[in-house]
């Protein structure tokens, strides 16, 4: 649809009778589909990363990174003598 609209704008003689020729013009057109693509591409991107979360799963997300967190964090304290607090002295 483009094509049609645009070839008979830049195809018409002018100056030396220079026309655009019509590799040009489907080039013009692939730049711009491709660009008008990629400005969408990172927010595709986001949406696929964290699609499992807006899917309706949030209680189950919320519970994986609790698990992380309590798994890093025993980790962490495995093989650390727990600090205690002497009251009698």
């Amino acid at each position: 649809m483009l094509e049609n609209n645009t070839s008979g704008l830049f195809n018409k003689p002018f100056g030396l009778n220079v026309k655009v020729p019509t590799r040009t013009l489907q080039q013009a057109k692939e730049t711009a589909v491709k660009t008008v693509n990629n400005l969408w591409k990172p927010m595709e991107d986001y949406f696929e990363k964290a699609d499992n979360v807006f899917n309706g799963d949030v209680q189950a997300e919320i519970e994986k990174y609790h698990r992380m967190a309590y798994s890093l964090g025993a980790t962490m304290r495995q093989g650390q003598e727990r600090p205690t607090f002497n009251v009698k002295v």
